[in-house]
């Protein structure tokens, strides 16, 4: 009688060391694989500007880049401090890659109905801040578009505003990769910026290598999305040349 009790004493401590081991392995993997996933990140954000020192600004700012991340991939740089600041021109600049330091200009006060589809559009370049192209710029309208949405708030004045002709580079470079995204799928937009090259060696400013991400793609939606670039491109190229040359645009070739 001894002896069996002995034997099923041993047997238990066994499982219990077995037990113990599957936790060990499996949990820290799984929390690790849960927090890649949903792209967790927490900069701090700063306003330099009595106008957008308010929580729910900061909220709107802190869940939109989550929320970019989650669509089109993690930033390039990855994003520690972002500064909010009134500025005649909106644009998002990066102040200082090894801090991870950015600064997003408004040219729209929170009380004006611009105010959030501007930062919506300047959040997805942080991103990648150093990306001058119409194809980089169309997705930001996009993405304004889809955050907008996605909290509520009215986006129709923009497409109004568009649709009249004003701003044509924003409203013609979001047509098109409205229709790009439509016809892309996820998988294809979440690795779009993974694209992105240098224009010169002086590494200041890059550009989408065109080319490059359709060639990613499987022949069928390759055939479709480039089609859709060319219906779209001509008269892209042409508001860049004229109005917008800061801007790269290459067309597929």
């Amino acid at each position: 009688m001894r002896q069996i009790m002995v034997i099923i004493f041993r047997i238990k401590l066994l499982l219990i060391a077995l037990i113990s081991l599957l936790i060990f392995l499996y949990i820290p993997n799984f929390a690790l694989q849960e927090v890649s996933a949903q792209f967790i990140s927490s900069p701090q954000i700063k306003s330099l500007d009595a106008n957008f020192n308010n929580s729910s600004i900061y909220s709107f700012v802190q869940s939109g880049f989550n929320y970019s991340q989650q669509l089109y991939g993690k930033s390039r740089i990855p994003v520690k401090k972002i500064n909010l600041r009134l500025n005649l021109t909106p644009l998002t600049s990066l102040e200082n890659a090894n801090q991870g330091e950015f600064t997003i200009y408004l040219s729209r006060k929170p009380s004006e109905y611009s105010f959030h589809g501007q930062l919506a559009h300047e959040i997805f370049h942080l991103l990648n801040a150093q990306l001058l192209d119409c194809y980089a710029e169309g997705l930001a309208t996009v993405f304004a578009e889809k955050i907008l949405t996605r909290n509520n708030l009215n986006w129709s004045g923009w497409e109004q505003y568009f649709q009249a002709g004003s701003e044509p580079f924003y409203g013609l470079t979001y047509s098109m990769m409205k229709e790009v995204s439509d016809t892309a799928g996820s998988a294809n937009m979440n690795s779009l910026l993974n694209f992105a090259v240098y224009n010169d060696p002086s590494q200041r400013w890059m550009h989408i290598d065109i080319d490059g991400w359709l060639s990613s793609m499987s022949d069928s939606v390759k055939i479709e999305v480039e089609k859709i670039i060319n219906k779209h491109i001509t008269p892209v190229k042409q508001v860049v040349e004229s109005n917008n040359q800061i801007y790269s645009c290459f067309k597929p070739s």
